[in-house]
């Protein structure tokens, strides 16, 4: 059994794209599996924390929008997609193998990844009226 678990904690995350693209979002923990949800435009990509690269996006409709308004709303919602991130892992034969190989792939491309680092977001979950006071 592999327990889900999300930070709470936003983080600076880096995707593998044409060089590490740093990004904040939340991490999602799948047993030993490490992910980020790092929300881009009008979708939320979740990548494989350890070599950048994406395991699926989610778009984000109005719907989504109104269940992420508050910091514990996006929390719960995040455990959601680790339900699903976990759905996609068990239909996997050899994810180790798969991740292994991605790893060897981006740093082949890209270089060492970048570490990781916590980053301060309360500011956008503060009462905008007290800010315009």
């Amino acid at each position: 059994m592999m327990d889900i678990t999300v930070n709470q904690q936003a983080q600076q995350f880096y995707l593998a794209l044409e060089k590490w693209a740093p990004v904040m979002g939340h991490e999602i923990k799948i047993g030993e599996y490490r992910f980020c949800a790092i929300p881009i435009g009008n979708r939320i990509n979740i990548s494989e924390v350890t070599t950048g690269a994406r395991l699926f996006n989610i778009p984000v409709d109005l719907t989504i929008h109104l269940i992420t308004e508050t910091k514990e709303d996006t929390i719960k919602f995040l455990y959601e997609v680790g339900e699903s991130i976990k759905r996609v892992l068990d239909k996997q034969a050899d994810f180790d193998g798969m991740l292994s190989e991605m790893k060897k792939t981006a740093f082949e491309r890209l270089g060492e990844m970048p570490p990781i680092e916590d980053v301060e977001t309360e500011w956008i979950f503060e009462d905008q009226s007290e800010v315009l006071n």
